[in-house]
């Protein structure tokens, strides 16, 4: 069995003024610092065998702190396929103005819903083939694990979903089946 935990990067000064972000590269702001040292009270009386980042500087700095701060010793890995979606020309827009043709996919140069759960989905897979019966921590974005979540239960879930800052989703992969055993919490905080 291996366990994945996908974690949320922390708080940015786009998520507090409710802007997209998208693949604009925005350091996490000093709440988003404090949400991540919290967020590595989840990890404290476990083993991490891997952290993996997507390249984006708020999910990387997230990741950092939690690996300063449960003694992760190991390199964190950068990996693009945990990039967040591509929203084309959203990227920078309050999300208020276009949220709603954002879902029904009317953006010009956003990457499909459907390109988007393939490419975690994979992703994921590809880390799970490569370490099995590991626990791994992917540090991540919104819209990316919105994508997992609907692709392995839509009938519960979908990128209308509020998952927060610094929010904890646990997968689990055993026998061939990758299972969401819970999803955006953050009890911890």
């Amino acid at each position: 069995m291996t366990k994945i935990t996908l974690v949320r990067h922390g708080q940015t000064d786009y998520n507090k003024n409710r802007i997209i972000q998208g693949q604009i590269d925005i350091p996490l702001n000093s709440l988003g610092k404090e949400q991540a040292v919290k967020t590595s009270n989840h990890f404290k009386n476990e083993s991490i065998d891997l952290i993996i980042s997507s390249p984006l500087i708020r999910a990387y700095e997230t990741a950092q702190i939690i690996a300063n701060e449960i003694n992760y010793t190991n390199d964190i890995l950068i990996d693009k396929a945990f990039i967040e979606r591509n929203f084309g020309q959203a990227d920078g827009k309050e999300i208020s103005l276009c949220i709603e043709k954002v879902h029904q996919e009317e953006i010009t140069g956003l990457e499909l819903s459907s390109q988007l759960k393939k490419r975690m989905i994979d992703g994921i897979l590809k880390v799970v083939k490569e370490n099995e019966n590991k626990n791994i921590v992917i540090v991540c974005h919104s819209h990316s694990i919105k994508a997992v979540l609907s692709a392995l239960n839509p009938d519960q879930y979908n990128f209308k979903t509020p998952l927060t800052n610094c929010g904890i989703t646990l997968l689990e992969h055993r026998d061939n089946q990758l299972t969401i055993l819970k999803a955006s919490y953050n009890d911890y905080i």
